[in-house]
């Protein structure tokens, strides 16, 4: 009788403890949020460069490689192997056009990698940062940097290899012009 007075106290502090955690969890994900929002991040373009090749590549393979099916056998199960390719392909292609999905999918990961990176106290620290006049200043060139140091690296690079290039394709150039004379002229003939 004891234990059943003793479950309905253990039943609502268990029930404060998962709301305590849901208030956190809302908190934490409305402070990442803001962070994105600040920062930029919150318009993330996700792509996956996927192709399927692979897949029919593979079945082909097993129509071509089996030693027991004669040529008009392996024909027609080359139909086949290239519907069934076709199948996958379109699963793929379905599940890719589904925007809904992989934008929750991409939210989950994004969120999942923001949670595990940073604490409230962080994420509260990084907030107002980013709230100040240098905090802007950065989250305007942060989405810059990479390719401004692309553009900076090739323009530092691109002089110093065409330095290298240029005298022995020049020179490379020369020989493979007098090795097509000569062979022009010492053409046999017919």
């Amino acid at each position: 009788m004891r234990n059943l007075a003793l479950f309905p106290i253990l039943l609502m502090l268990s029930s404060f403890a998962i709301l305590g955690q849901a208030q956190e969890s809302t908190q934490k994900q409305s402070l990442i949020l803001q962070f994105r929002q600040l920062t930029g991040a919150d318009q993330v373009n996700l792509s996956i460069n996927l192709s399927t090749e692979d897949v029919r590549q593979s079945l082909n393979s097993i129509v071509e490689k089996d030693p027991d099916l004669s040529e008009s056998q392996k024909k027609e199960m080359m139909i086949e192997a290239n519907a069934a390719y076709t199948r996958i392909d379109k699963i793929a292609k379905d599940f890719f056009a589904n925007r809904e999905v992989l934008n929750k999918l991409s939210e989950h990961v994004i969120f999942s990698l923001y949670d595990s990176t940073f604490t409230e106290p962080e994420l509260t620290e990084i907030i107002a940062f980013y709230k100040t006049p240098t905090g802007q200043k950065v989250a305007r060139f942060l989405p810059r940097l990479s390719a401004e140091a692309q553009k900076g690296f090739i323009s530092a690079v691109l002089p110093k290899l065409q330095a290298l290039i240029e005298p022995v394709s020049k020179a490379e150039t020369e020989k493979l012009e007098m090795k097509i004379a000569e062979a022009k002229v010492n053409k046999p003939k017919n």
